[in-house]
């Protein structure tokens, strides 16, 4: 449970913060960019957390590598993200499934989507742009030589293009959109710093992006964002 000061100057879909608690594995994997979120806008969070016996996993899968995933699969605490993880109860409404879903929904709560519709649709932009790149990462990363392609030139490609869609927009930085650290710059810190575990060659896609640089920058100097950081011990995955 992490208690965080609200260090920005942000604007809420409502004069509560939500009030968040996550199923989910102890691990960062499909979770950590919401726990930026979350971290970024000031709020108070809690988790299940479920430890996961890697060891396990290959002979007995993620049930059995993950008790606390089984039982709660069994116990139907998942059925809104059809079975699987994460999964947030907010404002002790339904529960919410969809990572993605989950981290726009937040956004907007603690004023992290801009402060106009088109901003908001922009941020969206963005973070979509990252999850195109962070897919072909996925289907060239079994092979070595797709794999040595994707760092050498398909990546940094890449993110000189979304450095030229950044460019087109209002705005000079460090935040992405607008005036104020969003969404956007969330999903792209967390790709870059936290996804891959060739860290060296990831950072290095942006080396010629300076707004993207600029953004990362951002992020990792924000107090809320570096509280968080120095006190997870959520396992890389």
């Amino acid at each position: 449970q992490l208690i965080l000061s609200t260090s920005l100057n942000i604007t809420s879909m409502s004069d509560a913060s939500p009030q968040v608690h996550m199923r989910y594995f102890a691990v960062q994997g499909a979770a950590e960019t919401l726990r930026h979120v979350m971290a970024l806008g000031g709020i108070e969070w809690s988790e299940d957390e479920w430890p996961v016996d890697f060891s396990k996993y290959s002979t007995e899968g993620i049930r059995g590598a993950a008790p606390g995933f089984a039982k709660a699969q069994d116990a139907g605490e998942l059925d809104a993200n059809l079975s699987r993880g994460p999964v947030c109860i907010i404002d002790n409404q339904p529960a919410l499934g969809q990572s993605k879903a989950l981290e726009r929904y937040l956004a907007r709560r603690l004023g992290l989507m801009g402060s106009t519709e088109m901003e908001a649709a922009q941020i969206d932009a963005i973070s979509e742009h990252v999850r195109d790149i962070k897919d072909k990462y996925q289907k060239a990363k079994g092979d070595p030589d797709q794999k040595a392609e994707y760092f050498a030139k398909t990546m940094p490609d890449f993110m000189q293009k979304i450095e030229k869609a950044v460019g087109l927009l209002p705005g000079s930085g460090p935040a992405l959109v607008g005036k104020q650290l969003s969404l956007a710059d969330v999903t792209l810190y967390v790709f870059l710093v936290d996804f891959f575990t060739d860290k060296k060659e990831a950072m290095a896609s942006i080396n010629n992006c300076p707004r993207l640089k600029a953004s990362i920058a951002a992020i990792a100097a924000e107090p809320n964002i570096v509280k968080y950081r120095e006190a997870r011990t959520m396992i890389a995955t």
